[in-house]
């Protein structure tokens, strides 16, 4: 089977030490309308709370901006966190980013992996977490299908709420559940989510292999939740260095000069409470790039030939917007349904 690669952008909108956040914003308007240009395929935000991983608190309000600055670029969040969320708020926000964009936009749903930041929204527990996200989700495809709300759950109640938008995109726009965990692989891939894999590069084949497995067999079942998605994407992210030139002189960095920002951030993520089990930190291996906006002369050959292929105009257009600060990274995904 010929499958086709898509190159997208996943940012977590990290905090600077050296901007302002009104210039970290204004730069990630810039490098979407330049990926726009460029022919990628989509611009992917985190939603992050209380971390300097990311001072995007609010992703539809950056993707506006984002969706008034491009013609055919897709725009989404990986994830929106689904129990931070009143479900009537969201619902009507979703449907009007996929208005305002005209059917461009993905949408990612998760319920965060951090405690820290379920804390700051009141939630008690896991399981509280975990039933907020499903109820939401509920109430958004209960809204999806009616002009008016009736919903009775344990967290929300509505009765004849009065729904006056509607998704572009029928039903609603095409779903993603990013996940690195196997135990989430049964529902993502039976429903046909799109997902996203943050890990080594050794897991991902088999991690893959799985979904595609489970996704054989219910692809026809009814009531699946991304039925409308024809064939789902699998995506691996990598960070990726673009360089002035082709030819860096070689000077990587130690680990520890490499990674402390990041290692910080992920700290303020889970202070006190250990890693979340579902969010491996580690997401490289010996050989593969860091897992940081740093890089050397290795990347580059790889990331030479990954933009000149289809796409050579990509490299001249994003340069600019790239050097400012290499704190974007690629997110490759397979269509038709795979990459690998």
């Amino acid at each position: 089977m010929k499958e086709q690669l898509q190159i997208g952008l996943f940012d977590w909108v990290e905090a600077s030490d050296t901007r302002s956040p009104a210039e970290t914003f204004a730069h990630k308007l810039a490098l979407a309308a330049a990926a726009d240009k460029a022919g990628f395929h989509a611009y992917m935000l985190a939603e992050h709370q209380g971390t300097p991983l990311s001072i995007d608190s609010s992703p539809a309000v950056l993707l506006s901006a984002m969706i008034q600055r491009t013609e055919r670029l897709r725009l989404g969040a990986l994830t929106f966190c689904l129990p931070w969320y009143n479900p009537y708020r969201f619902y009507n926000e979703v449907c009007m980013l996929d208005q305002l964009s005209r059917g461009r936009l993905e949408l990612g749903i998760g319920r965060g992996v951090s405690p820290i930041e379920s804390q700051i929204y009141g939630l008690k527990s896991i399981e509280e977490s975990r039933e907020k996200y499903r109820e939401t989700l509920e109430v958004f495809f209960a809204a999806c299908q009616s002009d008016t709300l009736n919903f009775q759950g344990k967290y929300y109640s509505y009765r004849e709420a009065e729904l006056h938008l509607k998704p572009w995109q029928q039903p609603y726009p095409p779903l993603w559940f990013p996940s690195s965990n196997k135990e989430s692989i049964e529902f993502t891939a039976s429903h046909g989510y799109h997902t996203a894999f943050l890990g080594k590069l050794a897991d991902c084949k088999p991690h893959f292999d799985r979904y595609r497995e489970i996704w054989e067999q219910h692809r026809n079942d009814p009531g699946r939740h991304n039925a409308h998605v024809a064939a789902p994407y699998l995506g691996k992210s990598q960070h990726l260095v673009i360089a002035v030139c082709e030819v860096v002189e070689p000077h990587p960095p130690s680990d520890a000069q490499a990674r402390p920002p990041r290692r910080a951030q992920e700290r303020s993520l889970r202070r006190g409470f250990g890693a979340p089990p579902d969010h491996r930190l580690a997401a490289h291996g010996a050989g593969e790039a860091p897992g940081d906006a740093r890089g050397d002369e290795r990347q580059l050959p790889a990331l030479h030939l990954l933009l000149r292929r289809p796409r050579a105009r990509a490299r001249d257009a994003l340069a600019g917007a790239f050097l400012q600060r290499g704190d974007a990274q690629t997110e490759i995904k397979g269509s038709d349904p795979f990459i690998f």
